[in-house]
């Protein structure tokens, strides 16, 4: 968080950094993709663990071998490919409504 910081008082805004929040209970089912190589990585899987304890259902993935901003790649890409792979499945799961 202190590579992109404005001010100290960042730190008590759970907006700037939503793993800050007192309370994370109640959200919606997550889905949280981070690149082996990014250097948000700990701080969005913490955020996903700290959903997960405060009751949520949160799947976490670790893409492995990508950079910050693969997703950005081609979707010839394997770990795009991959990517694009669980995004379908949790978006089959979550929308998946009785009618």
């Amino acid at each position: 968080m202190e590579l992109y910081k404005s001010n100290d008082s960042d730190y008590s805004n759970p907006y700037f950094a939503p793993l800050l929040a007192d309370d994370l209970s109640d959200q919606p089912e997550t889905l949280i993709i981070t690149a082996e190589f990014c250097p948000l990585r700990d701080e969005g899987e913490e955020y996903g663990r700290k959903l997960r304890a405060a009751g949520n259902k949160v799947e976490i993935f670790r893409i492995k071998d990508a950079l910050h901003g693969f997703f950005a790649l081609p979707p010839s890409f394997p770990q795009v490919k991959i990517c694009y792979e669980i995004i379908n499945r949790f978006l089959d799961e979550v929308s998946n409504v009785e009618e």
